[in-house]
């Protein structure tokens, strides 16, 4: 049963994928727990840097003079984690902060690939901007009204939140299915030719041989049998006298490809 928030995406390799967009309410609660985590380690370097003698007492916002070297390295320790925690674990973790794995969801790019290195670093120095216009409300209602809920780093980077998707039975069962349809359509393997030479080949017509074989079966009919004749030609080239004269072009491929490979076993 599928729902209005149930995406369906066609890849190049026309491989259809499935999955549910990630509503407010679970984005919002992963975000408070990363902040938790983010805050918890925020403070134990704050008392990291206290204890090599960082006194946040004597700091005056107002007067840019009163901040101390180790008050400046602080900022940035503490910039770098709010914006490194992100991206470091949705790039290593396969789009998953310790929250989103909490709530079970992940990023991913809109077309349903694993998120990559750049739209991790996009979607998360922009989450600077939407921090700011969340405070105003402004983020929710972005979210709101565009169509698979993005703010403006998801806009920015391709990106889109989304479920994670248990296994379930059925997938296992449809894989074997697929994998017994890919094998069932593998060309099966013919009984070696008797009687045919055995003829040394470069890596090169080696090449042309395996690629031949591996895809007649996908070929039209008049480019196969062309193909075949052309390179058979080739090869009854390489063996003197008539041995291979009553062998057909694919037999003349086939008797060369096999012994080739006997010989090189």
């Amino acid at each position: 049963m599928t729902n209005i928030d149930d995406i369906a995406v066609l890849t190049s390799e026309n491989v259809r994928l499935n999955y549910t967009l990630t509503g407010m309410g679970s984005r919002v609660t992963a975000f408070l727990a990363d902040s938790l985590i983010i805050t918890l380690l925020t403070t134990a370097i704050a008392f990291l840097f206290m204890a090599f003698g960082m006194n946040l007492s004597e700091v005056d916002p107002t007067n840019p003079g009163s901040f101390s070297l180790g008050f400046v390295i602080f900022i940035i320790a503490s910039f770098f984690l709010q914006w490194g925690y992100y991206f470091f674990f949705e790039w290593m973790n396969w789009g998953q902060t310790p929250g989103k794995h909490l709530l079970g969801i992940r990023v991913s790019m809109a077309d349903g690939a694993p998120v990559d290195l750049i739209a991790c670093g996009v979607r998360n120095l922009v989450r600077l901007v939407d921090l700011f216009l969340a405070f105003i409300g402004i983020t929710f209602f972005i979210m709101i009204f565009t169509p698979r809920y993005q703010r403006l780093g998801d806009l920015a980077a391709g990106t889109v939140v989304v479920k994670r998707r248990k296994l379930t039975f059925d997938d296992v069962l449809n894989a074997a299915r697929k994998t017994d349809r890919i094998a069932a359509s593998m060309p099966q393997p013919r009984e070696p030719v008797a009687g045919a030479p055995r003829i040394r080949i470069s890596d090169a017509e080696r090449a042309l041989v395996g690629r031949f074989i591996e895809r007649r079966n996908a070929l039209p009919a008049d480019v196969r049998i062309k193909l075949a004749r052309d390179l058979s030609a080739r090869l009854r080239s390489r063996v003197p006298g008539s041995e291979m004269s009553e062998l057909s072009d694919e037999d003349v491929i086939f008797a060369v490809w096999e012994n080739d490979s006997a010989s090189n076993t």
